[in-house]
């Protein structure tokens, strides 16, 4: 392990990030319409920069549970209650992904009717980056939030056993001139998906991430996947608001599992892999029409207002810039769009096996210029 790494990239396309996903999905049996959602939700991840949620978990999270049959590639999605602001849907153990989008429109279109709307799924799978639901909400001029739950990867407050999943919550504020406010935050003090990135790296963890499987710290990711556990944002104890990371993530469990009849507690207790238990995850979508409460061009002036004082505000020593919620996404998306996504090499290596084993065309590189 080092503090630094020499990995190098290579960049592609996102219109051809986007085209393997579908074909990878379509290969294995699933269906065009939601191969496609797929594709949105995992680009929508890399090119915001958000590298742990993107196509590096297509084989792992996805493909290789389909070709397993952990997941159902075939899901017959079920209403299972429904109210003028309410939802709740039965993803049958599909991928998690569209039965999310499903549930997040279905939001959006109580919401436009009612003023606010809330909705979720069940007995779903891994749904991607939080962010992508909340956002659908700005299309609309509306608040958008999402959460979900997951296998445990994080030890509670005081515990040694792995009780929770990172668990993020999203929020996504519309605005004026300036960027959307968008805060996608897990629970944990990083996600399971820093893991893989630092293990993918070669790169020691920092302080406070992790434990090993003797509740020690570590700073080997490799110790931390595998019987070890991440702390709840805020890490140990009370004294650096450990308490307030663990009391989120089980907000987010209750919302998710508990509340929507889905798994939850040590039901989702489970060893990750491709064999682990499919249909486990839930998930937990909100939309809240902006004028609900007040004229939305008064609004979006005000957040512009509100941005801004924060970016103008005094800075710390040795720091030229303050960023709010969302601006570095959306300053990658801009940069990615132009320049093209980097992937690391390892990264290339898994989707060009996957390629190969599946019978598709490797997914071509991109050198700008």
């Amino acid at each position: 392990m080092t503090n630094a790494t020499t990995t190098s990239t290579t960049r592609v396309r996102p219109e051809d990030e986007r085209a393997f996903i579908e074909l990878a999905f379509k290969t294995v049996g699933v269906d065009e319409g939601h191969a496609r959602d797929i594709a949105d939700v995992l680009l929508a991840s890399d090119i915001r920069g958000i590298e742990s949620h993107g196509i590096a978990r297509l084989r792992w999270f996805y493909v290789d549970r389909i070709r397993l049959g952990t997941i159902n590639r075939t899901p017959d999605y079920k209403v299972v209650r429904e109210t003028p602001t309410s939802f709740l849907l039965d993803a049958d153990n599909g991928l998690g992904h569209p039965p999310s989008i499903l549930a997040m429109k279905k939001a959006i279109e109580l919401a436009r009717e009612n003023g606010i709307a809330f909705a979720a799924v069940r007995n779903s799978n891994h749904y991607g980056i939080a962010g992508y639901y909340a956002m659908m909400a700005l299309e609309h001029d509306m608040i958008g939030m999402s959460s979900t739950n997951s296998i445990h990867f994080a030890i509670p407050t005081f515990g040694r056993a792995k009780m929770q999943g990172t668990n993020p919550f999203a929020y996504a504020v519309p605005a004026g001139e300036e960027p959307p406010f968008v805060f996608d935050f897990a629970t944990t003090t990083v996600t399971y998906g820093k893991l893989e990135i630092y293990e993918r790296k070669g790169l020691k963890l920092k302080p406070g991430w992790a434990v090993a499987e003797d509740g020690n710290p570590t700073d080997d990711p490799t110790k931390a996947r595998f019987g070890g556990a991440l702390l709840p944002l805020g890490g140990f104890g009370t004294d650096n608001g450990g308490h307030k990371g663990y009391g989120l993530g089980a907000l987010s469990e209750i919302l998710c599992g508990v509340l929507s009849g889905g798994a939850f507690g040590l039901e989702l207790s489970k060893e990750e892999g491709p064999r682990v238990e499919g249909g486990i995850t839930s998930h937990f979508f909100g939309a809240m029409r902006v004028d609900a409460l007040r004229d939305l061009a008064d609004f979006k002036r005000d957040m512009d207002r509100e941005l801004r004082d924060f970016k103008n505000s005094a800075k710390a020593p040795g720091c030229d810039r303050i960023y709010v919620a969302g601006e570095i996404e959306h300053e990658k998306t801009l940069e990615y769009r132009r320049d093209g996504i980097p992937l690391v090499d390892k990264v290339w290596e898994d989707i060009d096996a996957l390629a190969g084993e599946i019978g598709i065309p490797p997914l071509r590189r991109f050198t700008a210029g």
